[in-house]
């Protein structure tokens, strides 16, 4: 738990950790690696203040034309592409480096659980696929991958009651693809 006492950014002197009386430190930098030909526009190491925040490092990073947000955590290293359009440059220019890394830490909380609840439905729709029976696979050519794929339901239509009659002349459609 972060004790710092006042906001405190990585790299600065005034990082305590789990004991408000203990001496203040450093806590150290720990950026997240940029790819050849990428250039920084912002680095935001973690920081605190109100929440603690120190183990998540953002960099803004510009690749073709494009905007990333970088970002390592305890857990690794994640890349998210932040603009198809451009605009989000100017909005963070337009802030200070505190509300720059929080508004960067609400995009990738954000990010993180969307992604993680796709990841969860799309889990569940193949589990049901597999426990109904519905799930397909077959090799490819090549002999080394595998195509997979879900069987659409087959919802039972309601039989039509034996004394119901339909009338001479009377032309039926059938639509296959239904």
């Amino acid at each position: 738990m972060c004790c710092c006492g006042k906001p405190t950014i990585n790299g600065e002197l005034g990082y305590r950790w789990n004991n408000p009386n203990a001496e203040p430190m450093i806590h150290p930098v720990n950026a997240p690696d940029v790819s050849e030909g990428e250039t920084i526009l912002y680095d935001e190491p973690g920081r605190c203040g109100g929440i603690d925040s120190h183990s998540f490092h953002y960099r803004v990073t510009k690749l073709h034309g494009s905007l990333f947000l970088l970002v390592r955590h305890g857990a690794g290293d994640e890349r998210i592409r932040l603009s198809l359009y451009g605009k989000q440059a100017e909005v963070l220019a337009g802030l200070d480096s505190n509300g720059r890394y929080w508004l960067l830490n609400a995009i990738f909380h954000a990010q993180s659980e969307a992604r993680h609840e796709g990841e969860d439905k799309q889990a569940t729709r193949y589990r049901q696929a597999f426990i109904d029976g519905r799930l397909r696979k077959r090799k490819e050519r090549n002999g080394t991958a595998y195509k997979v794929w879900i069987e659409p339901k087959i919802i039972p239509r309601e039989p039509v009651p034996p004394d119901s009659t339909i009338p001479a002349g009377t032309e039926i459609l059938l639509n296959s693809g239904q």
